[in-house]
């Protein structure tokens, strides 16, 4: 049977998840649990939505032809709980052009020891750029793509710079045709849905 990413939702464009317009992927299961975490929805692992590589490619590409987006960004739920089948997708991307993003709540540290998960290497060789750290609520500070400020970004390519991440510092929050919403962006869980609700929105 073929591999499949444990998906939590996809957008194929977005202005909130990286440099330029791209599109997003957001995995399912995190062992990290981190209190105030922005996709709680996104934790815990399902089989509800699967798709193959074949699938979420094929997903990227009809982004970029209709699109033209620049890159695609990996969230959660954790990446790199996924890290095997997302190194594929992401040498795919970058084999058409694209550039590749994704958050980790492990630190790069962890990523390149000899206790990373498995195809953690892999995942790493095919991104130009990586957020790493778990997300601390009492050090949520707003900057742009980090949730909190104990996060580092790292530039594994020259694709990217500082400046192109500052330019990245608004959320989009979208309603889902079957219902519930879809945050695209870094903003602290507890202060979005408190706004949220003020306007009815859940």
């Amino acid at each position: 049977m073929t591999p499949c990413v444990q998906v939590g939702d996809f957008a194929p464009l977005t202005l909130s998840m990286g440099p330029g317009k791209r599109a997003c992927l957001w995995v399912r299961g995190c062992p990290m649990r981190c209190t105030g975490c922005v996709t709680q929805e996104f934790i815990e692992p399902s089989f509800a939505w699967q798709e193959t590589v074949n699938e979420l490619f094929a997903r990227i590409c009809a982004a970029k032809e209709q699109y033209d987006i620049e890159g695609v960004s990996f969230s959660g739920g954790e990446p790199f709980a996924q890290a095997e089948l997302l190194a594929d997708l992401a040498r795919r991307a970058r084999a058409v052009g694209l550039s590749t993003l994704a958050w980790s709540g492990f630190s790069r540290k962890h990523l390149e020891g000899n206790r990373a998960p498995r195809g953690a290497s892999e995942l790493l060789a095919a991104l130009d750029v990586l957020i790493d750290g778990p997300f601390v609520q009492k050090k949520a500070e707003g900057n742009p793509l980090r949730g909190s400020s104990n996060q580092r970004v790292h530039f594994l390519t020259e694709r990217y710079n500082a400046s192109h991440i500052a330019d990245t510092q608004h959320v989009t929050v979208t309603r889902k045709p079957q219902g519930g919403t879809l945050v695209q962006g870094v903003v602290q869980y507890d202060l979005l849905h408190a706004v949220l609700a003020g306007f009815g929105v859940t």
